[in-house]
């Protein structure tokens, strides 16, 4: 009888790892009988704070410490059983807690790596960020593992993107606005993970609010958080209409100080200039705005040469040569600086490019 009473209850202990000093104090919360949260010292073994049944002890509340938790079997059940009924009787920040720690825990194999991943079960009824951020630290490795063959994931974050898509479709107009901060970051990783994970009506909703931008080029209703994530995923979605509405957006924006410094305007296009694809985009666009780029970024800089350089380094045709010879040309009368020498070695240096 004793012993059976002694496996169905739990004793907050110190733990034989040497994660903290002896006198180290730190906090304690748990349910039983609604005792209060109380302050224990890592050497103490309270007897008032046996539990037994759905009672639970919850330790380093608010994560105070700079240590990590492990509890009895019985105690985690409990915990777990708390986060897949009722989430919100536990903090934001211990929610958070529990899968890091549990995860952390796994990988020094103290605990099994399915009790780990168990703390992620109840992420379908989440909607905070902290919460979720810990989850997708720890699961990195097992989403690339698992992604393919496992719709496990994709079950749990498809009603964290239901509820940002709802707040976007019947909202008003760049109702993101209106979130906070970290709902901000959350939905950041809902519609990432969503996306990635061929959640349905993703790939639609940010298809459809890139389509929007390619239509009215000046009026973006993307919103700054969501950019990185939409930008991505739509053109990796898209076709050749997207991928180069991207580019010739990218090269817009390198003359609009507003969106890419001055001083890395150059650089910018060279870069753009360095992608196979990208070259013949960057080299009609600088001919085109040659007397605007060369008059407020070419006048006395000595680097302005590589800008010429690195947008012809791969031309090796008779038509690339003639139209090198055209622009030459065609801006006499604007000048070209430091570039002068570099495009006189563009027309002239061996191959089908040269004259020679």
């Amino acid at each position: 009888m004793d012993e059976d009473r002694r496996r169905a209850t739990t004793v907050l202990a110190p733990s034989k790892d040497r994660y903290y000093g002896s006198n180290t104090y730190f906090y304690v919360r748990f349910k039983k009988n609604f005792l209060p949260d109380c302050w224990t010292q890592t050497t103490d073994t309270h007897e008032m704070m046996r539990v037994s049944g759905e009672d639970w002890v919850l330790a380093n509340t608010n994560v105070s410490g700079y240590f990590r938790v492990n509890y009895d079997p019985e105690n985690w059940d409990r915990l777990l059983t708390l986060l897949n009924t009722n989430h919100q009787a536990l903090s934001i920040i211990n929610r958070a807690q529990i899968i890091d720690d549990a995860f952390n825990l796994a990988r020094a194999k103290i605990i099994d790596t399915t009790l780990a991943l168990r703390t992620t079960k109840y992420l379908s009824n989440e909607r905070e960020y902290i919460p979720w951020e810990s989850a997708l630290r720890n699961l990195n490795y097992y989403i690339l593992m698992f992604d393919r063959t496992e719709p496990y994931f994709k079950r749990q974050v498809e009603p964290l993107f239901e509820y940002f898509k709802m707040i976007q479709l019947t909202g008003p107009k760049y109702q993101q606005d209106t979130l906070t901060s970290k709902n901000s970051y959350n939905e950041i990783n809902a519609i990432g993970m969503a996306c990635s994970m061929g959640v349905k009506g993703c790939r639609e909703l940010i298809q459809r609010w890139y389509g929007e931008w390619m239509e009215n080029p000046q009026l973006n209703p993307i919103h700054p958080n969501l950019k990185n994530t939409v930008y991505c995923h739509a053109i990796a979605r898209g076709g050749v209409e997207e991928w180069d509405f991207a580019w010739k957006m990218y090269l817009e924006y390198t003359l609009d100080p507003t969106k890419i410094r001055k001083q890395d305007a150059t650089s910018t296009i060279r870069s753009i200039a360095g992608n196979v694809v990208g070259m013949p985009l960057a080299w009609n666009f600088v001919r085109a705005r040659w007397s605007y780029i060369f008059n407020t970024y070419g006048r006395g800089s000595f680097s302005f040469s590589n800008l010429i350089s690195g947008i012809t380094r791969r031309f090796s045709t008779e038509f690339e040569l003639q139209e090198l010879m055209k622009f030459k040309e065609d801006n006499l009368h604007v000048g070209f600086g430091s570039a002068t020498l570099a495009l006189e070695q563009a027309i002239e240096k061996p191959g089908p490019t040269s004259n020679g």
